[in-house]
C-alpha cells in the first residue's frame, strides 16, 4: 500500500483527504504543519508528500524547499495544495493541485506521484 504524508493546518481539509485516501488504498501520515511534517519524515520515508502551501510555523514551500535539501527524503514526490492559484508550480514539485480539492484530480495526481516514486521501486 502507498503512504501519502498529509501535511495540512485545516482540521477539516486534512481528515476529509485522509478519509478519501484510506478509502482509495492508501496508508495516511498527517501532520498539522510543516514542522510536524518534518518530524515525521525524520523517522517515515512515505511515497509522496502532499502538502498545503499556506501553513503556520512552516509553510508548504519551504517544506518542499528542506524536504529536496534533505539527501534521505530529496527523491519523495512532492504535490501542493492551493486555496488560491500558484504564481509558478516549483521545479521541485510534482504537481499542483487546487482546492476545492477534486476527488478525481486528486487520486490521479497522486498516482502519477506513486509511478515516479523510487520508493516503490
Amino acid at each position: 500500500m502507498p503512504t501519502v504524508l498529509i501535511a495540512e493546518d485545516n482540521l477539516d481539509a486534512r481528515d476529509v483527504m485522509s478519509e478519501l485516501l484510506q478509502a482509495n488504498g492508501f496508508t495516511i501520515l498527517v501532520a498539522q504543519d510543516g514542522e510536524e511534517a518534518l518530524e515525521i519524515l525524520k523517522s517515515h520515508k512515505p511515497d509522496v508528500v502532499l502538502t498545503d502551501i499556506d501553513m503556520p510555523h512552516i509553510d508548504g514551500l519551504t517544506l518542499c524547499h528542506q524536504i529536496k535539501q534533505n539527501p534521505q527524503t530529496s527523491d519523495i514526490p512532492l504535490i501542493l495544495i492551493s486555496g488560491r492559484p500558484p504564481i509558478y508550480q516549483p521545479d521541485s514539485v510534482f504537481d499542483v493541485v487546487q482546492k476545492p480539492i477534486l476527488t478525481e484530480e486528486l487520486l490521479s495526481s497522486l498516482k502519477a506521484a506513486i509511478r515516479h516514486s523510487p520508493v516503490l521501486c
